[in-house]
């Protein structure tokens, strides 16, 4: 969950479900779930989200369920992020791991949201009570080849919560980050 800073994930998170409440999986709200492998075959996949994404780790694979909706990312920032991710993949395999690998991946996952969100100051207003909101519009507009996933993200619960956690003091989280180092 860490790697959507400074984004926070809002829904449900369970690292790993015990088997006696698999049916929580059935859950109306948006979660992320662990579940043991050993585990999964029990899972009512009737009862899912018909927008869920199953991820397989141990296997390497994932399946979508019928309305899954992709992120729309922009193929050349796609391919990026995948070379990227392969190049350390690589790395990774090459060593042990490390804690230094670890905050690498991080830095990776929390540029893609600076190139993707790190505009938003430009586009918030505050009310007179302090309150903050965002044209979104503008804001996606304004991403330029990422404008289709600001759009999509900008939608989101996890983003609205962001906005709504502004003051009129606040910088952009962006900025701070990289004035501390």
């Amino acid at each position: 969950m860490q790697l959507l800073y400074p984004l926070q994930w809002q829904g449900i998170y369970i690292p790993v479900l015990p088997q006696e409440i698999l049916d929580a999986t059935s859950s109306p709200v948006p979660f992320v779930i662990g579940i043991l492998k050993q585990h999964a075959k029990e899972l009512d996949e009737d009862a899912l989200d018909e927008e869920c994404l199953m991820v397989y780790i141990s296997e390497k694979r994932y399946e979508k369920r019928p309305n899954f909706t992709d992120i729309p990312f922009n193929k050349k920032f796609r391919k990026k992020l995948t070379l990227d991710l392969k190049l350390y993949k690589a790395k990774i395999a090459k060593a042990e791991r490390t804690s230094d690998q670890t905050v690498e991946i991080g830095d990776m996952f929390y540029e893609f949201m600076r190139t993707c969100i790190g505009h938003y100051a430009d586009h918030v207003t505050f009310d007179e009570n302090g309150e903050s909101d965002i044209d979104l519009t503008s804001f996606s507009d304004s991403a330029g080849v990422h404008s289709e996933f600001v759009w999509q993200l900008s939608k989101t619960q996890v983003f609205s919560s962001f906005v709504q956690g502004l003051t009129p003091e606040s910088k952009n989280i962006f900025d701070e980050t990289s004035d501390n180092g």
